[in-house]
C-alpha cells in the first residue's frame, strides 16, 4: 500500500522524467568529451564522475515513479554509497 499523498504522484513522475533528461544530457556531454582522446586522457576521472552522477539520478527517478514499500525500492538501489546515504537520512 503506498504511503504517497494522490496530489504528489503526477510532481513525483514529472521529477522522475526530469532526471531522465538530465541523464541523458549528461551522458550525451560526456559521449561528446571522452570521443577527444586527449579530453579522455586529461580528464578520465571527471567523465567517470559523470557516469556515477547519471546512475545517482536514474535512481532517484526510478524511485520517485515506484511507489512501493520504502525498503522494497531501496533494495532496488544498486549504488551502496547511495543507499547506505538514503537509509540513514530515513532514521
Amino acid at each position: 500500500m503506498s504511503m504517497v499523498a494522490p496530489a504528489t504522484i503526477p510532481l513525483a513522475d514529472a521529477l522522475a522524467d526530469e532526471l531522465v533528461l538530465a541523464s541523458r544530457m549528461l551522458n550525451d556531454l560526456a559521449y561528446d568529451l571522452g570521443s577527444d582522446e586527449a579530453t579522455l586522457r586529461r580528464h578520465m576521472a571527471s567523465l567517470q564522475k559523470v557516469d556515477h552522477i547519471t546512475q545517482i539520478q536514474l535512481a532517484v527517478a526510478d524511485l520517485l515513479r515506484n511507489r512501493d514499500e520504502t525498503d522494497t525500492r531501496l533494495a532496488g538501489v544498486t549504488l551502496e554509497g547511495m543507499a547506505e546515504r538514503l537509509r540513514a537520512a530515513m532514521g
